[in-house]
């Protein structure tokens, strides 16, 4: 399946079901960081705010925004000069910021905070999936992922080949 149909089929499901399947995702992609303590603690908090943010709508952009916008974070356990670059470490990293700044975009706008968007933010939008697709290549997470959408409804081809 190249990448524009892999696109594509994504594009066509509803918000809801792509970013549960980002979710699912990157459960796999935190295993990579079990390495780095920190990071990972860090990395699963952030995961586990997202699946709230979809469960009950509790938690606010701020809080997810923290993870990509804050200092503390950026600099410290987040930072993507913390691993060798193009690691399986860093990529993984990026795949989980990119989907945090997902549902950090999605959780402004259902709340109407657009405005308190920062830049970073503001680009994770429906934009975001081609960048999100790429790191789940680079984290070796592909096939993974055609497994997820070969089980949805809106996987009209009928193989992945």
């Amino acid at each position: 399946m190249e990448d524009s149909e892999v696109l594509g089929v994504i594009d066509s499901m509803a918000w809801t079901k792509k970013a549960a399947i980002f979710l699912l995702l990157l459960d796999r992609a935190l295993v990579n960081l079990e390495s780095a303590n920190l990071t990972h603690d860090r990395c699963e908090e952030a995961i586990e705010l997202c699946w709230q943010w979809m469960s009950d709508r509790s938690v606010d952009g701020d809080h997810l925004a923290y993870y990509l916008d804050s200092d503390e974070m950026q600099n410290g356990p987040l930072a993507e000069q913390n691993f060798e670059s193009d690691s399986l470490q860093q990529n993984s990293l990026i795949l989980i910021l990119l989907v945090v700044g997902f549902f950090a975009h999605r959780a402004y706008e259902f709340s109407g905070q657009q405005e308190k968007m920062s830049a970073s933010i503001a680009e994770a939008n429906e934009g975001a999936i081609d960048y999100i697709v790429d790191y789940v290549d680079k984290t070796g997470l592909r096939s993974v992922l055609f497994g997820f959408l070969s089980k949805s409804k809106t996987f009209f081809g009928g193989s992945l080949s």
